[in-house]
């Protein structure tokens, strides 16, 4: 009798402490508070950070640094409204604000007039993301010297590029570019005035 106590003690005690330190050493969710803003004019239809086009009715978010395709709860703190939000752009790039929710999303947290607000910041949990490799199109060109003047301007700029040959025309390429280095690339070429790469 008391053998058959000791192995149940001995399987409780094993069991409870492997799911304990399955759960500490679980990566937790996302949670902050902060201030949000919501942004749509001026934007609409314009390629994102993360390479898609831009609908303010959409219920999408811009994060500085969390994944793409991250799901989060947003909760209007004067209020009380939620809305459930992608993240799928990168921002707010104003100090003091920690989210840029869509106008679509705006309207659901009631913030549309007073243009910021107080939120709650929650991740959604769902599957492991898979990192996302893109490829960025800054120019084509239809005589090669020219696609190899654009890799050589690059590089001095600190950025590699290649030329990838698509019929008659010359691609200058970035080629497995993450979503961490996709701003870096975007706004490398933004501030040698190429303003609407191609992104895939």
């Amino acid at each position: 009798m008391k053998s058959k106590v000791k192995t149940t003690a001995f399987l409780l005690m094993l069991f409870t402490g492997v799911f304990f330190t399955e759960m500490v050493s679980a990566e937790p969710l996302y949670t902050a508070r902060g201030i949000s803003s919501w942004y749509g004019p001026g934007f609409h239809g314009k390629l994102t950070a993360s390479g898609e086009r831009f609908d303010s009715n959409d219920l999408t978010a811009a994060h500085k640094t969390l994944p793409f395709g991250t799901m989060l709860k947003v909760t209007n703190r004067d209020n009380g409204k939620s809305v459930v939000v992608r993240v799928n752009d990168r921002g707010p790039f104003v100090p003091g604000r920690i989210i840029d929710v869509s106008r679509g999303a705006a309207v659901k947290l009631g913030m549309i007039e007073t243009g910021t607000a107080p939120v709650l910041i929650e991740e959604l949990p769902g599957p492991a993301r898979e990192p996302k490799l893109f490829s960025v199109q800054a120019a084509s060109y239809s005589v090669r010297e020219n696609a190899e003047r654009l890799i050589r301007d690059l590089a001095d700029s600190g950025l590699t590029a290649e030329i990838v040959r698509a019929g008659e025309y010359y691609r200058v390429i970035f080629t497995d570019v993450s979503e961490e280095e996709l701003p870096d690339v975007v706004e490398g070429l933004k501030r040698m005035g190429i303003r609407n790469p191609l992104i895939r």
